[in-house]
């Protein structure tokens, strides 16, 4: 009686196993078809109120994707963290959440504000072209108190990867 449910126990834990190893060898990771790292080049463009008065901010930059690890993105002075969803139908399409690094919810802070966003991305990697456009949103106090509305427009560069050192540890509260 032992020895058959010792056995029992082992099929279910081989199925198990080989199970694993064949979903991941059949069912591919599809972080890995949606590649985003690279230089993309676009702009950003803020609608909302600076210190009680409608106001329109537009830039065009260039946007840094470092995706090996956590998701990092730099738009000229700002550095964000990402986090990726990918569509199992098109391994080439989905979109990013994005959080400014300095964002920060201590409204009794100087520092209060920050931004968060949802990107849509489309990728061809056989070309090594792309595109990426959403919308963010942002607020701050530090200098007079502020929020916008921001579209994002880019479109991929290259394929380098930019190495982007992350986020800094945000000051002790």
């Amino acid at each position: 009686m032992a020895r058959t449910r010792s056995a029992a126990v082992m099929a279910v834990l081989a199925a198990s196993v080989l199970g694993s190893v064949l979903g991941n060898v059949l069912a591919p990771d599809p972080a890995a078809a949606f590649d985003i790292h690279g230089t993309w080049t676009g702009s950003v463009t803020c609608k909302g109120i600076f210190d009680g008065a409608p106001q329109t901010i537009s830039s065009s930059s260039t946007l840094l994707i470092d995706d090996n690890g956590t998701l990092q993105l730099a738009i000229d002075a700002f550095h964000y963290s990402g986090l990726a969803f990918f569509d199992p139908a098109k391994p080439d399409k989905g979109e990013l959440v994005v959080i400014r690094c300095d964002t920060n919810g201590n409204r009794t802070s100087a520092e209060f504000g920050g931004e968060f966003g949802r990107l849509k991305v489309s990728t061809k990697p056989s070309k090594g072209t792309g595109s990426i456009s959403g919308t963010s949103y942002r607020a701050s106090i530090l200098i007079a108190d502020s929020v916008y509305t921001c579209k994002w427009s880019y479109k991929r560069l290259n394929t380098n990867h930019p190495g982007l050192g992350g986020c800094t540890a945000p000051p002790p509260v």
